[in-house]
Order: C-alpha cells, then sequence, then structure tokens
C-alpha cells in the first residue's frame, strides 16, 4: 500500500531515497514486498516521507528555527527599539516557509496625486 502511494505521489524521491539509503539503482528488480518494507523503513527526514507528510523540511529544523525566533524576540523586547515598536526581528521560520510578507506601499508625487488616490479608497 506505502509502495503504491509512493509510486503515484512521489517516484522521483522514492528512487533517491533507495539509491542512497539501499543502494538500489532499479527498485523494478525487486520484489515489490520487498520496496514497500524498505521504504517503510526510511527515516522519518527521508524524501519520501517528507513528501507523504506534507512537510517542507525536517522537524528539528521547524523546532531550531522557531527557537531562535523566539529568542531573538525576547531579547528584542529588552531594547530600545522595542519600547519604540521598530526593527522587531525577522522570523527565520517564516522565511524558511516562504511566508514572509512583502509590505505595500505607494508613493505619490505630490499632494493632488495623494488626494485623487485617498479619495477613490
Amino acid at each position: 500500500m506505502f509502495l503504491a502511494l509512493c509510486l503515484r505521489e512521489c517516484e522521483d524521491e522514492m528512487i533517491c531515497d533507495l539509491a542512497e539509503t539501499y543502494h538500489i539503482l532499479n527498485y523494478k528488480e525487486y520484489p515489490p514486498l520487498l520496496v514497500g518494507t524498505l521504504l517503510i523503513g526510511l527515516r522519518d527526514d527521508s524524501r519520501v516521507k517528507m513528501v507523504i507528510s506534507g512537510l517542507k523540511m525536517p522537524i528539528e529544523r521547524y523546532l531550531t528555527a522557531k527557537a531562535v525566533d523566539e529568542l531573538s524576540f525576547i531579547a528584542w523586547t529588552h531594547t530600545k527599539d522595542a519600547r519604540q515598536k521598530k526593527n522587531r526581528p525577522k522570523s527565520i521560520l517564516a522565511a524558511l516557509l516562504g511566508e514572509t510578507k512583502k509590505e505595500e506601499y505607494a508613493t505619490f508625487k505630490d499632494m493632488d496625486e495623494f488626494q485623487r488616490m485617498w479619495n477613490a479608497i
């Protein structure tokens, strides 16, 4: 069952993991039951298990990034910048996950252009 799921969802990753871990270059030469058993035995941070579980990176990396983010925030709260609510540290975890927010802003040549945009909003 797991073999069928891997073949459907992540055959390329499966081939890489089998080659790296077991030195199997052509999984089709082996009995399906054996290949399925070997896939189940892969470590949790293998390519196959990452794809199947929907993770973008190993859980240890999530936890490490989150810990660094929290420590950075705690250190920042003891600064002048925190009292002025500026220069808050950027999240490493958000950057790793591709969740960084892009600030949206507009610039205007003069006050009339600003007023036209303001009225339109």
